[in-house]
């Protein structure tokens, strides 16, 4: 494992442990197994490493979403197993945290810019899934693909703020691509 991966792996699992406040540069050093002198010739910051702790996050998320999609055959298989990965599994091990409200904060405090690119990147996967649906292969839409895509990402991210558990963050979801899809036959 590359140095880089293993503080990325070492700050994840201290911060879900710990939150942000409470973690220190010596903590991820230590627990990746360096010093902390090295840990500062890969990164210049705690807000540096949380962030690409983030953004590492998101690229493993976003290549695991397309391996999956890539087995399965509908549309509709392909926007559950998406909203799955990308909202329902994280939501989840946030939840499994105990700092896992200051961890959200945190990330919206300076890695929003991260947050947003990351959300875009899960749309230009979701979009042309959208567009292989039969609802949008016919010009007769009222709502484009596009603006259907930014519409479910938008909601999910509601969706774990008010959301109570898993099940019920799958049933939210269930029902916006009922909606958005205008296909009850959605399991």
């Amino acid at each position: 494992m590359a140095k880089r991966d293993k503080i990325l792996a070492a700050a994840l699992d201290v911060f879900l442990r710990y939150g942000y406040k409470r973690v220190t540069m010596n903590d991820i050093a230590e627990t990746a197994g360096i010093s902390r002198p090295a840990l500062y010739l890969v990164f210049e910051s705690k807000e540096d490493i949380f962030k690409s702790v983030y953004e590492h996050w998101v690229k493993g998320t976003l290549l695991e979403i397309e391996s999956k999609v890539g087995q399965l055959k509908t549309p509709e298989e392909k926007i559950r197993a998406a909203f799955e990965l990308w909202t329902v599994l994280p939501f989840e091990r946030m939840r499994a945290s105990s700092e896992a409200a200051e961890l959200l904060e945190s990330t919206f405090g300076f890695a929003q810019d991260s947050v947003n690119q990351g959300y875009l990147s899960f749309e230009k996967i979701l979009l042309p899934i959208l567009k292989s649906h039969s609802k949008f292969k016919s010009a007769k839409t009222k709502v484009s693909a596009e603006k259907t895509v930014r519409i479910l990402s938008g909601a999910v991210r509601g969706f774990k703020i008010v959301a109570k558990d898993a099940p019920e963050i799958r049933s939210l979801i269930k029902d916006l691509l009922i909606l958005s899809l205008d296909d009850s036959s959605l399991p």
